[in-house]
């Protein structure tokens, strides 16, 4: 009969013998390389340019699509197209364009409107890419969007729009100071 001893130093010996041939792990090579890519972080500085709906507007760049007769609105949506531009001056070049709907949420308190809109870069070194981004807007002097993805150079975009009303503002043109800080995966085959 075999001491206690010996069986174990035969299952030692023995077992990663067995082991290593009825394990498929040998069939899966060794990573070189990490295989996540790498973040990048990006802030950008830009002003939003909200040209209300109503009829004294002809430049407007939002229309409301439902005007409901519930407390506050609750429910009125309004689909908009607002632009970035890099200053406050709503007639310089248009960095990127606002693209979404903002729905009256609150049935208790006036001007909770909740957005959700996909901002595409039309200049720059961004151009043609997108973020998505969500939030709630008006009724506040400042406040955050979450980006909740992006496209193009911003894939898997995350991070947060800070806006604050700025002093520029005017019944025509509502200005909001946007500070977006942005984290994404960079692209590896386009920075080969």
């Amino acid at each position: 009969m075999a001491s206690p001893f010996g069986v174990l130093v035969c299952l030692l010996i023995v077992l990663p013998k067995i082991l290593a041939i009825s394990s498929p792990i040998d069939e899966i090579a060794p990573l070189k390389t990490c295989q996540f890519p790498c973040m990048t972080e990006v802030n950008l500085h830009l002003f939003l340019h909200q040209f209300v709906d109503g009829p004294n507007n002809p430049n407007r760049n939002e229309e409301t699509l439902l005007q409901a007769s519930f407390p506050f609105g609750f429910g009125t949506t309004i689909v908009h197209d607002w632009t970035l531009t890099e200053t406050t001056n709503s007639r310089d070049t248009v960095v990127a364009r606002v693209q979404g709907v903002h729905v009256q949420a609150g049935l208790t308190k006036p001007n909770r409107w909740y957005t959700t809109h996909n901002i595409e870069f039309q200049q720059g070194r961004f151009a043609g890419s997108t973020l998505q981004v969500m939030g709630i807007t008006a009724g506040l002097e400042s406040g955050q969007w979450s980006i909740v993805g992006g496209t193009g150079q911003f894939i898997m975009a995350q991070g947060i729009i800070s806006f604050t009303n700025h002093p520029a503002s005017t019944f025509e043109d509502g200005i909001k100071e946007l500070n977006i800080r942005v984290r994404f995966t960079r692209d590896i085959t386009q920075a080969a």
